[in-house]
């Protein structure tokens, strides 16, 4: 059947406006480095167009230290993370790329659905594709998607799932007719097709709920590739789904890749080694000027892209309901107990920034604040910090611990070890550091059973500001993972969803910012800048603001293609 071809969303959420190089609020190590490589570096929010025009051929082949354990996206994240999305399938999308957009705020772009509309402030209508197919395989054997389908992933999400605290506000799914899914809220909420398109949100077959094994055994989903090779934590291939719904900008059918192979690699500098040689077609690099460089003069033809990441912002999280994290004086110590300028300058090369829970792109900028820039409690002050602990009665410090997935490695792993370093040294708080293999650091953090601390790098398993302000930060929220119980929270996080007023949407999401420096809910570290590289055979593909490529943006190999 004939493809649709993807039309305009109904709405497109506000987006921070691009800036040349020289005027953003980098360091003078990253401003320097595209200095030296200004045909090669660029900032991730202005790429360029492709010269070459989409054609058809070649695979797509990326590295991964850790690759998926197993598919099932509503329980965990780990396969979201591992790229899942170039094969799941969902009401909407938010895939972006260079020609189309969407790489600093995600738009929400047709799926299943190929428009909708605003019937009412509680009241959402979705017109369905009605060629979209299953994957072709068995239990579906490449069926055609229905609405009741549909209906039923949205209900599963909304049930039992790492979203169930967004999905709260969704009263009911109607199929209204076999073309047409009705989806009432319980409340105005302006952000349900942002929630919809969100790269963690990835719908599965209802079927493989009765397979031994059941969704976590494979991916069969609607997505622009069908898996056809897969063991858990190894190498896994996918090919071109032949029956995809969508066309590209050109009204070619997508995808236009032949297929996409995860390899399983050792190690960072296996990574390494295999991009040099051309095996891999990308790299990404994470605070290290000095890394990238060698890169960029080993393969002078690779383009790179500089890019923050405001899914995986490094905090963090404490055990707000309990001593000693329930005092304020002692987390307000405990950040600025700790000198992030030399983190930021001895494990990351100045090659990064202080992390951020509310999305840059939110609050309307181009880049992440500066360290001056930010609260009082975030800059490093020691007097203060012993004050402040010895007035919680904590004069002679105390021990704790902060548990880590056991794949922790590199600058973070450094930067945790200076952190805890300093901690010792300065106020007396002697903090071990726990690590966890990575399933069960996850779901400590998911159910909320960490005992003092945990490191975490995903605000919250998704790509939209509701993720980063309701589902985080409300106190009844099933994914506050934080123990947040603040009036002046739930205030504000109500209004970022419920308003369809723009600029007080964004009044809301700044306030969330301030009050987080003000209270220190979560303690934000210093967070790597990172550098993506590509082939240079390899075209429009790069990291957003939200994800990386090979990740939870691999949605967007939809629309990538290999030059001649």
């Amino acid at each position: 059947p004939a493809a649709t071809v993807a039309v305009p969303p109904t709405a497109i959420p506000a987006t921070a406006t691009p800036v040349v190089v020289e005027k953003l609020k980098l360091s003078t190590e990253l401003k320097a480095l595209f200095a030296r490589y200004p045909q090669q570096m660029k900032w991730y929010a202005d790429p360029g167009i492709p010269a070459s025009q989409p054609r058809y051929g070649g695979t797509f082949v990326g590295g991964r230290t850790a690759n998926i354990p197993h598919w099932d996206p509503k329980i965990a994240i780990a396969g979201v993370g591992g790229g899942a999305g170039a094969c799941y399938g969902g009401l909407l999308r938010s895939s972006f790329d260079f020609v189309t957009g969407g790489m600093v705020t995600p738009i929400p772009r047709p799926d299943a659905a190929e428009s909708w509309r605003l019937v009412d402030e509680r009241t959402w209508e979705f017109k369905l594709n009605p060629n979209v197919y299953w994957h072709d395989r068995a239990p579906v054997n490449g069926r055609r998607v229905t609405a009741e389908d549909l209906k039923w992933n949205i209900e599963s999400y909304k049930a039992n799932s790492v979203y169930s605290g967004s999905f709260q506000i969704i009263s009911e799914v109607t199929v209204k007719d076999p073309s047409t899914l009705i989806v009432k809220t319980s409340e105005p909420y302006s952000l349900l097709p942002a929630l919809l398109a969100g790269a963690g949100v990835q719908f599965t077959a209802p079927e493989m709920e009765q397979q031994p094994g059941g969704t976590k055994t494979w991916c069969i989903g609607f997505g622009p590739y069908m898996v056809t090779d897969y063991a858990p934590n190894e190498d896994w291939v996918a090919k071109r789904h032949p029956k995809y719904h969508l066309k590209g900008h050109t009204g070619m059918q997508l995808p236009y890749l032949d297929g996409l192979f995860a390899s399983k690699i050792s190690d960072s500098a296996a990574a390494y080694a295999g991009f040099i040689s051309g095996r891999l077609h990308h790299q990404t690099v994470g605070a290290s000027t000095s890394l990238i460089e060698k890169v960029l003069k080993e393969c002078p033809a690779c383009p790179g892209l500089m890019h923050p990441i405001a899914g995986a912002e490094v905090h963090l999280a404490m055990r707000l309901d309990k001593a000693p994290f329930n005092d304020i004086r002692v987390r307000r110590a405990l950040s600025m107990g700790q000198d992030r300028a030399a983190i930021l300058k001895t494990a990351y090369e100045n090659a990064g920034y202080i992390s951020m829970q509310i999305p840059m792109d939110a609050l309307g900028w181009d880049t992440p604040p500066l360290l001056e820039e930010r609260g009082k409690y975030l800059q490093f002050n020691l007097p203060e910090a012993k004050r402040l602990l010895a007035e919680a009665g904590y004069s002679n410090g105390f021990t704790s611990s902060v548990i880590t997935a056991s794949s922790l490695a590199g600058a973070n792993l450094a930067a945790l070890e200076q952190l805890v370093f300093q901690w010792k040294q300065n106020l007396n708080v002697d903090v071990k550091i726990t690590p966890k293999e990575s399933l069960s650091a996850a779901q400590a953090a998911q159910s909320k059973t960490y005992d003092n601390m945990i490191w975490l790098s995903t605000v919250t398993p998704g790509t939209n500001w509701d993720s980063a302000s309701y589902m985080a930060m409300y106190s009844k929220s099933a994914n506050n993972l934080y123990f947040i119980n603040d009036p002046e929270v739930d205030k504000a996080a109500v209004a970022v969803r419920t308003t369809f007023d723009p600029a007080k949407q964004r009044e809301a999401l700044k306030k969330l910012f301030d009050l987080g420096d003000e209270n220190i809910y979560r303690l934000d570290l210093v967070n790597p800048m990172y550098f993506t590289i590509l082939s240079p055979r390899l075209e429009n593909t790069g990291p957003s603001l939200y994800t990386f490529i090979f990740s939870w943006g691999s949605r967007s190999f939809e629309s990538s293609w290999f030059k001649q």
